[in-house]
């Protein structure tokens, strides 16, 4: 019985053994915990500052986008309004010119009359 006895109790140094090794990796764990944490939050950080660089960047695209398009739409104004004005002045120098010239202009609606029916008539 005294064998018995003496296998159920414990060994301090088995004991000691145990404790120090599941402290160790406690230790382990706790240093592996917080590199995760560390690299986790690193990764969040290298990503939050990647999507306001490119947030940045889509902005400033767009506003240059912007900023273009409305300086073509100026210009097509201005060019409209030109060859607005350049359709009504030519057009008034045809007034003037029948006019001042009203045999010569009946003469060429007839020619040009002529010309036109007898191209038409061929087709």
């Amino acid at each position: 019985m005294a064998s018995k006895n003496k296998e159920n109790e414990t060994h301090p140094d088995f004991d000691e053994r145990i404790a120090e090794g599941a402290e160790r990796l406690k230790e382990r764990e706790s240093a592996a915990l917080h590199a995760t944490r560390d690299a986790v939050v690193s990764g969040t950080e290298r990503t939050e500052r990647a999507l306001h660089r490119a947030t940045d960047a889509t902005a400033s695209a767009a506003q240059r986008t912007h900023d273009r398009a409305a300086r073509l739409g100026e210009k097509g104004q201005e060019k409209w309004a030109e060859g607005r004005d350049y359709a009504e002045q030519s057009l008034d120098r045809v007034f003037d010119y029948v006019r001042e010239n009203p045999g010569k202009s009946l003469a060429m609606a007839v020619a040009g009359g002529w010309l036109l029916g007898s191209i038409l008539r061929r087709r």
